[in-house]
Formats: structure tokens, sequence, C-alpha cells
């Protein structure tokens, strides 16, 4: 029988990256799983890039990693309290990261949105998702937006 007792879904804070959120709460509520909101904080700038201009990249760094944590917090609270959700930010390049963290809690599961770009801004920006989709020691869904969100009607 096909079961998931621990589900990641990715998120970067921005709108359409949340819109994987109803269908990971659904997913854990109908499995009875625990979930992981987790988002990667990846560093915007390096040493080399500001250096000239006399900003310090910790103290930059700090910040921003206090107001992502900040962020997700408020988004995890918000989330219905019908299941186990923890929210998690991790620190470097997303797709190592999500890959990494999801072998060390041995997750059942990947939710997470993908932009759907194709031709060159697919070849200049990459794929996380398809990254994803190929790295990663679990099952990934992946979910195309924009995609209407249908709320699970009760007793049916």
């Amino acid at each position: 029988m096909l079961n998931f007792n621990l589900i990641i879904v990715t998120t970067d804070l921005s709108e359409y990256s949340l819109r994987a959120l109803p269908y990971a709460v659904g997913l854990a509520e109908r499995f009875k799983a625990k979930l992981k909101v987790v988002c990667v904080n990846e560093p915007a700038l390096q040493v080399s890039d500001v250096a000239f201009v006399g900003i310090d990249p910790l103290i930059s760094q700090r910040e921003h990693s206090a107001a992502v944590r900040d962020a997700l917090a408020k988004v995890v609270a918000s989330l219905p309290k019908t299941v186990d959700i923890e929210g998690k930010v991790l620190e470097g390049v997303a797709v190592d990261q999500v890959v990494k963290y999801a072998s060390e809690v041995n997750a059942d599961l990947i939710v997470s949105c993908t932009h759907g770009r194709t031709g060159l801004s697919h070849v200049l920006m990459g794929s996380t998702a398809e990254a994803l989709v190929r790295r990663s020691p679990c099952p990934v869904l992946t979910l195309k937006q924009p995609m209407p969100v249908v709320a699970a009607q009760r007793g049916a």
C-alpha cells in the first residue's frame, strides 16, 4: 500500500510557490503524514560582489536569513492545524539543500511548483523542479501553475 509518513513542500515564499501548500496539506491530511515546509535561503551576493562597495556581507546575509525565517514562520502559522506542520529554513543552493534534507529526514514525497518555462528562459534560468526530480531520493510531485485549487468536500 502506498503510504507517505513525511512530506516536504518547497517554497521560495513567492505567491507562485505558496500555491503548492494546499496540495501538500491535503496529502498530509489524507495520509496522516508530517509536513515539512522547506525554504532555502540562497546567498544573493558573493563576498567578491560586495567587497568594493563597503557592505558587510555577513550582516546582510544574517538579516536576510532572519527575514526568511520570520516570513516562513508566518506562512506555517497560517496553515490549518489539521496536520503536524513544521517550517525549516536551509542555507545554500536550493536543489542541493532540499535533496540533502530529504535524505536526512527520510522524506517519502516532495511537493514543488514548477514555473513551466520553455525555450530560452528555461535554458537561462534552469529548472529547480527538474533538477529536484532528477536528484531526489524520493518521489517528487510537481505542480505546474496556475492550477485551480479545489477544497475537498467533507463527507464525500
